[in-house]
């Protein structure tokens, strides 16, 4: 007798696919969106490939044997986790250019880079424009399209917790459920714990319930299973107890409420909780799909003045030869946007120390999950090109313990901005290839530089993959 025979003798049909998968729980990828304000200044984040720091194609450097002194500062509170982590150099944020571009053609609407930034670096399409007002998203973010895929019985699609982010007296939440729908952000830890948990006042609740919504399914088909083994032989018998012992161990994956602990520390910085709060979803399966928004700090919480402001007194004169808004280039504003990214990596490491600490499978949680580290712009300076993507994790999909570079492709779509490189799309088909989806394409998926060349924004990039 067959696995496929037997399972239908079972009745458990449906689970015969199941049962092929490719590698230990491919069913059980899970991604975080680590959205950050603003961008990294190229100089605190960008390593030499071959003592260069740019390349005519594609090329990498191995992270997973390095000294930790060769890391750039921005990299450097991740070197624990070094062999799985991607750093991505030369992703273009190419859907916010068009987008740009598109605005300047009619000749009317919003095209500040903070508003077009947002609406669309989430969503990889054209902005929702409203006169008067701030533009918004203008199609659904990829990870409510991840959550409209993922989510079943017992299990949000999605969590979008974080800060209420305004660059321009404007809340700017990233993820949209649809054109001109901001989703719901959760702000504060404390009501996200309780949210996760479905308010139930004892923690313990949230689990039970989750069990009676999930139950055994060999427990169901039990006369049929001891029905069917004693018409069987010996061997038969030893045979049909061994594939049982298979679907239980199946069931183990899928329900992984060994590991699935309600602690939570509802002390310290609310990023931090907001981190724990990441580990307690995936770990009892109450989410696949999580979205943070990250703060801007006050700058004490960096290490400078009071008095000094993000986003008025350093981004804008934070890059050399390239500032903005009329502002000019300062040492110490370049300084200070490093140490504000490095202050962002510091979360990201805790994020990944939570993950990398729950037992999955043959490795942890964060072998299974997917942190995605993204800016709203690539440089603090307004651009949305040369900027920097981490990926962490997902080292079952992954090519992992890597620092890559890409070469551009195309030539500028918006005036007086640079060359443009692989799409962030491409980036977005790769994470929901990793998720088990086919697509092959998300958002825009072609636009056309000023000099007429046609640019394709489809495709993975399969240069990260295994």
């Amino acid at each position: 007798m067959n696995r496929r025979s037997l399972l239908k003798a079972l009745g458990l049909g449906a689970l015969a696919p199941t049962l092929s998968w490719a590698g230990p729980r491919a069913n059980r990828a899970r991604v975080v969106f680590f959205v950050q304000p603003h961008g990294h200044v190229p100089s605190s984040w960008r390593l030499p490939i071959g003592g260069t720091t740019s390349s005519p194609r594609f090329a990498a450097r191995d992270l997973s044997s390095a000294a930790e002194a060769d890391l750039s500062p921005v990299l450097k509170p991740l070197y624990p986790f070094r062999s799985k982590l991607l750093a991505v150099d030369g992703l273009t944020h190419t859907a916010t250019l068009d987008d740009i571009a598109y605005v300047t053609s009619l000749g009317s609407g919003d095209i500040n880079n903070h508003d077009v930034g947002v609406a669309d670096l989430l969503t990889g399409s054209r902005s929702a424009q409203h006169p008067g007002f701030p533009c918004v998203g203008g199609a659904r973010s990829i990870d409510q399209e991840l959550a409209l895929r993922t989510v079943a019985p017992g299990r949000f699609g999605s969590r979008v917790w974080g800060a209420e982010y305004r660059p321009n007296q404007a809340v700017a939440p990233f993820s949209f459920l649809g054109p001109s729908q901001a989703s719901p952000i959760v702000t504060k830890p404390a009501d996200a714990f309780l949210d996760l948990l479905a308010t139930q006042p004892r923690p313990d609740s949230r689990a039970k319930a989750l069990a009676a919504l999930r139950p055994s399914v060999l427990d169901s088909v039990a006369e049929d299973y001891r029905s069917l083994g004693r018409r069987l032989g010996a061997d038969d018998r030893r045979t049909l107890e061994a594939h049982a012992s298979l679907v239980r161990d199946l069931e183990q994956q899928l329900v992984p409420m060994g590991q699935c602990s309600t602690a939570f520390d509802a002390t310290g910085p609310s990023t931090r909780q907001f981190m724990q709060l990441v580990r307690l979803a995936f770990a009892c399966d109450l989410t696949r799909v999580v979205t943070y928004v990250a703060p801007v700090p006050a700058c004490p919480e960096f290490g400078y003045p009071a008095n000094a402001d993000v986003h008025g007194t350093y981004a804008h004169a934070s890059v050399q030869g390239v500032t903005s808004c009329g502002a000019m280039y300062s040492p110490v504003a370049e300084q200070a946007m490093t140490a504000l990214s490095v202050w962002y990596a510091g979360h990201v490491a805790a994020l990944a120390s939570e993950l990398d600490a729950v037992p999955d499978g043959e490795g942890t949680l964060l072998d299974s999950t997917l942190i995605v580290w993204v800016t709203e712009l690539g440089t603090p300076v307004h651009q949305h090109t040369g900027g920097l993507t981490v990926l962490l994790g997902g080292s079952r999909f992954f090519d992992t313990g890597r620092y890559v570079r890409y070469p551009t492709v195309g030539d500028s779509l918006v005036a007086h901005t640079d060359p443009v490189g692989p799409a962030l799309n491409r980036l977005w088909v790769s994470v929901l290839q990793f998720m088990g989806q086919t697509d092959t394409a998300f958002g825009t998926t072609a636009t056309t530089s000023l000099s007429g060349q046609q640019i394709s924004l489809t495709g993975a990039l399969t240069e990260l993959h295994r």
